[in-house]
């Protein structure tokens, strides 16, 4: 089969936008790219790789993340548009910030009672009391409280939590605190998680991955694999996951919060709800912004309730 010809200047900005990565990946990067490219026109019975394929498949390739950098290449006026409304976010009126809630529900939408008496664990990574995260946890949670659920927040940053030390007793022997390593978790933690019906896991993305605070904290979780443990983890167990970030591209990380929602599934939590918030830039009005937006509380707290409703 004949190589699917590409519209000029195309094969150019494949090079410019693989100009990002080191060189040791650079062609692994454009091979992709093309790869994808000439299967998305093959696919839809094109003779040729033309801008509107190119740009899907570019976005499809990469993830949301690389959007600023995209751009540099795409549409180099948009780019600083961005950059101007963030800095134009610090003179912006207290509720007119361009935040994005989205939602992702795995519930039926069926309207069913809200079971009482259910037992709900979440934990902050972000060191951001007040912050958005938080904000939006507390208010998930008092729909919780409200509908008859018992609930703790915890701050994973307040805790002594140390590091996995790559030991491998939870490969050798049964453990009876569930992980060798002594702190927080094995002195408490486990047990709380034992114990829960569902878990709130709220995070905020730094730097393209969840924060390092709760990646150490996940990192924790491997010894519920232990062939040899005693003690299992009670299944059934559900999951929320909310996250925020400053870009304004509400799809940015939908990788990210993916990736988590696979971990807690792999350690026998399956999520039923994320909540992500978009947009949180700003200096002045950064911490805590969703405050001045009750629709997004609002869909927080609903939220809460469709969780409480499939325990």
């Amino acid at each position: 089969m004949d190589r699917l010809q590409w519209q000029a200047g195309l094969m150019e900005k494949t090079d410019a936008l693989c100009e990002i990565f080191p060189a040791i990946i650079r062609n692994r990067w454009r091979q992709r790219l093309i790869y994808n490219a000439e299967k998305i026109a093959a696919y839809e019975g094109s003779s040729a790789v033309t801008d509107d394929i190119f740009w899907r498949s570019v976005y499809e390739v990469f993830p949301g993340g690389y959007e600023p950098l995209i751009l540099r290449v795409k549409d180099l006026e948009a780019m600083k548009a961005y950059a101007a409304s963030s800095r134009d976010q610090e003179n912006i009126e207290p509720g007119a910030e361009p935040l994005t809630i989205t939602r992702w529900s795995g519930g039926t939408g069926a309207v069913t009672p809200v079971p009482p008496g259910k037992k709900i664990l979440a934990v902050n990574s972000s060191p951001r009391k007040g912050g958005n995260t938080d904000v939006m946890i507390d208010e998930l949670l008092r729909a919780c409280v409200d509908n008859g659920a018992e609930v703790e927040k915890l701050y994973l940053s307040d805790l002594n939590i140390k590091p996995c030390s790559g030991c491998r007793a939870c490969r050798k022997v049964d453990v009876k605190t569930i992980c060798a390593v002594k702190d927080d978790m094995t002195e408490f933690m486990y047990d709380k998680m034992y114990a829960m019906d569902g878990i709130v896991a709220g995070f905020p993305i730094y730097t393209a991955r969840e924060n390092s605070i709760m990646a150490n904290f996940m990192d924790r979780w491997d010894c519920f694999a232990n062939p040899f443990l005693t003690r299992r983890m009670p299944g059934g167990k559900k999951g929320v996951v909310v996250c925020s970030w400053m870009w304004p591209n509400p799809v940015a990380y939908d990788n990210i919060v993916e990736n988590m929602v696979i971990l807690l599934r792999l350690h026998g939590v399956e999520t039923t709800e994320v909540l992500t918030l978009s947009g949180t830039r700003g200096k002045k009005h950064g911490k805590g912004v969703v405050k001045n937006h009750p629709g997004i509380l609002h869909t927080a707290y609903q939220s809460g309730i469709d969780f409480l409703r499939g325990l």
